[in-house]
């Protein structure tokens, strides 16, 4: 757990980004080592601190890669229940959220793969998946699964260009 915080510190330019990884990770340490109401509430409570002074809304339940980078963390959101891979890049405004399937009745969150990028104000909703190394463009509404190695934008998103794997 050490080793994946001092890498993910090294990744994280701002200062910000680096005190909410620390206490992200501890926190999601406390939830899926059962010591709830134990020793790290205080990483919970710096955590709801953070979402109160910048808007950073991420449970520590948010299942998280290693590698994952905050550039400019403000305003991101992301459901508790998605799933985000190894090396996720989030810019300023991103949004991953659940919606309820009209088909079952519950709700259905994202799955975010690895190498990904979220660009400014990128929206992701329901259950969809976007695949690995992936770039989401700026201000893109993602309704509908995107494949990997590609580039998307728009609302809502469609791929405009594949990546090769050079």
């Amino acid at each position: 757990m050490f080793e994946l915080i001092k890498k993910e510190l090294a990744l994280n330019p701002g200062l910000t980004s680096k005190f909410f990884i620390v206490n992200f990770r501890l926190a999601s340490l406390f939830y899926t080592s059962g010591l709830i109401k134990k020793i790290f509430i205080i990483n919970v409570i710096i955590l709801k601190l953070l979402k109160f002074i910048c808007g950073l809304d991420i449970s520590p339940k948010t299942k998280i890669g290693s590698g994952f980078i905050l550039f400019h963390p403000q305003n991101i959101v992301i459901n508790a229940d998605s799933v985000l891979g190894d090396n996720v890049m989030l810019k300023h405004n991103v949004t991953i959220g659940n919606k309820v399937d009209a088909a079952t009745g519950r709700h259905v969150s994202p799955i975010i793969g690895n190498n990904v990028e979220l660009s400014p104000g990128v929206v992701v909703l329901g259950n969809v998946s976007i695949g690995d190394n992936s770039i989401i463009g700026a201000g893109a509404i993602v309704v509908k699964s995107i494949p990997k190695n590609s580039i998307a934008v728009g609302n809502p998103a469609i791929v405009i260009k594949e990546i090769s794997e050079n």
